[in-house]
């Protein structure tokens, strides 16, 4: 887990707001926090990581869960699907 200066376990809002500080710095177009969870799913699975383990790495009991929720098919994997009929 996360902790602040100070130790302490960060909160949502605390993550929240460094977040939205990093993005600033960098000068990057506001993302949700929650979508770079998503995005950092959908490339674990894309890089071949067991669902199992991107499960686990989001702290989810179910894998199915990960997979329907977290997991977003790239236009790479669906166009090796495609050709996959060759």
């Amino acid at each position: 887990m996360a902790s602040d200066e100070g130790g302490n376990p960060c909160t949502p809002t605390y993550l929240t707001a460094a977040w939205a500080r990093t993005l600033a710095a960098l000068n990057i177009e506001h993302v949700r926090l929650h979508d770079a969870r998503h995005s950092c799913a959908t490339l674990m699975h894309a890089r071949g990581v067991p669902i199992a383990a991107i499960a686990v790495w989001l702290g989810h009991a179910s894998s199915a869960f990960t997979m329907a929720t977290y997991t977003h098919a790239q236009n790479e994997a669906l166009k090796a699907a495609g050709t996959s009929f060759r």
